[in-house]
């Protein structure tokens, strides 16, 4: 009986299966094979460690790590913070009206389109957008520039995009395991006569500590693989100053038709944050037991 119904589960998860490994695991096995290849749309043929070899001393590609980890690092401090700052706002309004109303305010941004909100900022940041209208008002004019389009500030001005910096899916990571907390040590600080501040230093961080680590695992992942931001906003520009390996795999592959060369540079991606997140996720194991 045990196995028949362990067939039936396997018939019912195998559509699901064929269709990861036709998605997912095809694509990632043919970048590695088609990383050893000279590959273009017309031909394609396999040349070793070429590409490795030219991608190691390609100063392009190490600028790009560089501005990638300057990008995530801003992002995962900025976004964990805010993120922790905001489920606690939230998880402290005893009064559960107000409570689910900054709750859909918090999670409405998820259903606005990236683009959408992408060209809003890039108009933000022009030299006649709102951001220097409020410097020119506050008597700073001699602070206003192209925000996007100075070598010194468009990185910076990429990575604190999204003001207040409030990410939907790691505030509702938060704010559940928030909610999760026994009530019972909550009221016990209460009446230890503990303040708020002190209860969330206390109580409230140790026990999700679990959650912001899964939290900073997956603000690095999908921010360390960003294209369409730097896409949409500067192309890589001005010069390389907001040049990424996501976008450097997009302009070698589409740009520059050096499909071989564009798998590379995604399979040392991979390889990169496959050596930083499975230490971190052992890490989160740990915490968990």
């Amino acid at each position: 009986m045990k196995r028949k119904s362990s067939m039936l589960f396997f018939l019912f998860l195998l559509p699901a299966l064929a269709l990861v490994m036709v998605f997912r695991y095809y694509p990632l096995f043919s970048a590695v094979y088609h990383s050893f290849t000279k590959w273009n749309v017309i031909e394609s043929h396999f040349v070793g460690f070429q590409n490795y070899s030219k991608l190691f001393n390609d100063d392009y590609f190490w600028v790009s790590f560089r501005n990638a980890f300057i990008y995530v690092a801003i992002r995962v401090l900025v976004i964990t913070f805010m993120s922790i700052l905001g489920a606690e706002l939230v998880f402290n309004i005893y009064n559960k009206r107000v409570s689910y109303f900054w709750r859909y305010i918090f999670v409405v941004p998820m259903v606005i389109p990236v683009s959408v909100t992408l060209l809003l900022w890039k108009f933000i940041f022009s030299p006649f957008g709102i951001l220097n209208q409020l410097l020119y008002s506050f008597n700073l004019s001699h602070i206003t520039r192209a925000w996007l389009g100075d070598p010194k500030t468009a990185l910076y001005a990429i990575a604190f995009i999204g003001f207040p910096f409030l990410s939907t899916a790691q505030f509702l990571i938060i704010l559940s395991a928030l909610q999760n907390i026994d009530s019972s040590l909550i009221d016990s600080s209460k009446v230890d006569g503990a303040t708020t501040l002190k209860r969330i230093l206390k109580i409230d961080l140790p026990i999700i500590s679990d959650k912001i680590l899964l939290v900073v695992i997956l603000t690095f992942m999908w921010d360390f693989q960003s294209v369409q931001n730097f896409l949409i906003l500067t192309q890589g520009g001005p010069g390389t100053s907001t040049l990424v390996p996501g976008l450097y795999v997009y302009q070698a592959a589409f740009n520059f038709n050096r499909l071989g060369y564009s798998c590379t540079i995604g399979v040392i991606m991979t390889v990169l944050l496959l050596m930083i997140v499975i230490p971190l996720n052992s890490v989160l194991n740990r915490i968990n037991r």
